[in-house]
């Protein structure tokens, strides 16, 4: 008993050489530095702003790059470059949140529905039905409309919105985990149901929920600015990327700056928290390392 378990959670302890599996793959070191890149803003954003993102200057409204603007100027001649820094700490802030709740709420269902079963797993996966049966979209509008637009409004409505994958992906684990013979060996030597799971079964479903995790925060960095486009996620003059884009697009014949800032950022940004879930997917599921070994 002693080895089986160490034995079958090995499978999802990041293995020591990740970082040079990682780096052997163009996609994934584009995704590692967008990561670092981005940590780094959240960090010290402010520090780098040149700044203030709400100070206005007129007289230099709708300009392009320049030694004293870099990325140029809005309608109103606030610096972009200070609220794009500014909007990059607002998405992280708003999508690091509201993914961590989903998988927290999602782990605890899972966990609860997939080791139960009976009718308690029955009726989680009613409520994940009901849940999932809206489209994603009707769904938050719907829900921001009751609640008001704010940006903790936006977490919890990701956040609801995203836990039922975690929910599926934990079950799912929990049912192929619980039937191991090692779970079986650890009920018959009195082990509590409280050990099984958060001494066993919870070591072998965190793996996939992290890398889960790391491609889902694209999705929610998107739904917020695309929240904060239609005007029910951060409100003016707060320069979430959707609030940039909201107002640049009303004046983009005018300047094309104001959208092509924050367009260029969303992009990077999906691109390479996608890439870096994607290069973890590859090296950390057992599946896919040992299809690439055959």
């Amino acid at each position: 008993m002693t080895q089986a378990a160490p034995a079958a959670r090995a499978s999802v302890i990041p293995r020591p050489h990740v970082l040079s599996d990682l780096a052997r793959r163009p996609a994934g070191v584009f995704g590692l530095i967008t990561v670092v890149l981005l940590a780094l803003i959240l960090a010290v954003g402010p520090l780098l702003a040149p700044y203030p993102f709400a100070k206005q200057d007129v007289s230099h409204r709708n300009e392009g790059p320049s030694a004293s603007h870099v990325l140029g100027t809005d309608h109103l001649g606030r610096d972009l470059l200070s609220r794009l820094l500014t909007g990059t700490r607002i998405a992280l802030g708003t999508a690091f949140p509201a993914v961590l709740a989903a998988l927290l709420a999602g782990l605890v269902l899972g966990l609860v529905a997939g080791y139960a079963g009976g009718r308690i797993d029955n009726l989680t996966l009613i409520i994940l039905d009901t849940v999932q049966a809206f489209p994603t979209v009707v769904l938050m509008l719907a829900l921001l409309a009751l609640l008001g637009p704010s940006t903790r409004n936006v977490i919890i409505v990701i956040a609801l919105t995203f836990a039922p994958g975690y929910a599926r992906v934990t079950r799912a684990q929990v049912l192929a985990v619980k039937e191991n013979p090692f779970i079986e060996v650890e009920r018959s030597l009195g082990a509590s149901g409280m050990r099984i799971v958060f001494v066993h079964i919870l070591a072998n479903v965190l793996a996939p929920l992290f890398i889960l995790l790391a491609m889902d925060l694209p999705s929610a960095i998107a739904t917020e600015a695309g929240l904060s486009f239609l005007g029910f996620g951060v409100r003016p003059p707060t320069p979430s990327w959707g609030v940039m884009l909201s107002d640049g697009f009303s004046r983009i014949r005018t300047s094309p700056w104001p959208v092509l800032w924050p367009s260029l950022a969303l992009m990077v940004t999906t691109l390479g928290f996608t890439f870096f879930g994607e290069a973890l997917r590859d090296i950390l599921d057992p599946k896919l390392a040992g299809s690439r070994r055959a």
